[in-house]
This record gives structure tokens, C-alpha cells and sequence, in this order.
């Protein structure tokens, strides 16, 4: 079987249409959000709604349509008693994590941009292609993609019922660390991708958005350092997780059910 094959097959697996649809519906969601809050900041610039709004949904939605996928790979295997299968193909076991996990962050990124767009015509209207700090989210999305997908890719296989942990990950850890003083929110991959981002600061806000958009503490990381760790942490993490597989041993779990 070769690893085109198995990433194109396990792809076409995460982007069957019931789960586009659902996730089609939530990027709707995003733009009726996006469009109340524009309502009731008459006076903020265009640029400005736009970062806020996407560091305040896209980029949460982000890490959990990550969690989801991640823990497909190989968790939701081992629950549904489907991984002797899955282990019976032909193809060495660190390939077969690696292109299930690729297709896995595609996927996520694929979702994750289209929410982006919609986001951006809640605010542009038919102008949101041209929005260029569209394109800016764009590389941050990609490279978030990679970096929350090799981590909660590796955290599946270390922990029982790996979603819980994945989702507290996503929303609490992630939400919360960036807000403490100090240096904390180098701790936050959703820290380094403000920084990729390069989005512009914004001005005082409601605290509920503010604390979402990570707006109570401020990132001083520079672009020169997020790129590296984030690239650091995506060849760890998949290696890590590659090497973890081949050693250890994976079998239905009985009280999956």
C-alpha cells in the first residue's frame, strides 16, 4: 500500500460529507457571530473587527477541530476495536501513523480556512478575498494545523479516553495560560501563532472578548522566535509519536463500550 494511498484514503475518511456539513454549519455560526459583533462596534475599524473576530473564533475553533481529528487517528481506533485492522496492513507503522496524522492536520486546515473566509466576509462582505490580513491568518492556520495535530496525535497515544484531554487542552490551557503574567504565554502555541499572524492590537474591548482573543496579557513574542519552536515542536512531536508507536504494543480496548 503505498503512502499516497493510505493519506488520500484517510483524507477522503475525515471529509466525508456528514462531517463537512456539520462543520460547514459551525463556520456558518461563525458568520452570524461575526456579523452581530460588527453590529455593536460600529466605530472599530474593519481591521481591527477582523483580528479580533478571528482570534476569537477561528482561532479557538481551531485547536478543538484539531482534538477531534487528532484523536481519530489512532485512539478512536483502539476504542471502536478497529485497530488490529488497521495494524494488519502492509506498510511500516511509523509511515502509517505519519500519513494518517498528515491527512488528520489537512483536514483540520482545510476546515479551519474555510471558517477563516467566512469570518472574513462577516466583516468585508464580498470583499473578504481581498482582506489581506486573510492571507496572513492563512500561514498561521497551516502551521497551528501541524503544531496542535502532532500534539494531541502524540497525546493519544499516551492517555485512555485522549479527547477529554485533548479538548481541556484546546479550550482551558489554551485559553487560560495566555492570560497569566509574566512569560507564561510562551507556553500557549496559540501565543505563537498571534505572532505568525501579525495581526494588528487591538483597542480596549468587553472583557468576554478579550479574554477569548487573549487580549488581557500582551505577546511580545517576535515572529523570528515563534516560526522556529512551532517547527520544533511539529518534528518532535511527530517523531516522538512515530517512535512511540513502533515500540509499544496497541489492542482493542474491552471497556471501550
Amino acid at each position: 500500500m503505498s503512502s499516497s494511498y493510505l493519506y488520500l484514503s484517510t483524507l477522503r475518511d475525515f471529509l466525508r460529507l456528514k462531517r463537512v456539513l456539520t462543520w460547514l454549519a459551525v463556520s456558518l455560526g461563525l458568520v452570524l457571530m461575526g456579523v452581530l459583533i460588527k453590529r455593536v462596534s460600529v466605530d472599530r475599524p474593519v481591521d481591527e473587527l477582523y483580528s479580533l473576530l478571528s482570534s476569537t473564533l477561528v482561532f479557538r475553533l481551531l485547536p478543538l477541530v484539531s482534538a477531534i481529528f487528532s484523536t481519530q487517528v489512532l485512539s478512536a481506533e483502539i476504542e471502536q476495536k478497529t485497530i488490529v485492522y488497521l495494524l494488519t496492513r502492509p506498510i511500516p507503522r511509523p509511515q502509517l501513523l505519519l500519513m494518517r496524522s498528515l491527512a488528520s492536520m489537512t483536514a483540520v486546515a482545510i476546515i479551519s480556512l474555510v471558517a477563516a473566509v467566512f469570518v472574513s466576509a462577516s466583516v468585508h462582505g464580498a470583499g473578504a478575498l481581498s482582506n489581506p490580513y486573510l492571507y496572513r491568518d492563512v500561514k498561521a492556520i497551516l502551521i497551528g494545523a501541524a503544531a496542535y495535530g502532532s500534539l494531541f496525535v502524540f497525546i493519544s497515544l499516551l492517555v485512555n479516553r485522549a479527547m477529554i484531554v485533548c479538548i481541556l487542552i484546546a479550550f482551558v490551557w489554551e485559553t487560560a495560560v495566555a492570560q497569566l503574567p509574566g512569560s507564561m504565554y510562551y507556553l500557549s502555541i496559540n501565543s505563537y501563532l498571534t505572532s505568525i499572524a501579525e495581526r494588528p492590537s487591538v483597542t480596549q474591548t468587553g472583557p468576554g472578548l478579550q479574554f477569548l482573543s487573549g487580549g488581557l496579557s500582551e505577546n511580545l513574542m517576535p515572529t523570528s522566535v515563534a516560526w522556529p519552536a512551532m517547527l520544533i515542536l511539529v518534528i518532535c512531536m511527530s517523531v516522538g509519536a512515530m517512535a512511540w508507536f513502533t515500540r509499544f504494543e496497541y489492542l482493542p480496548r474491552e471497556d471501550a463500550e
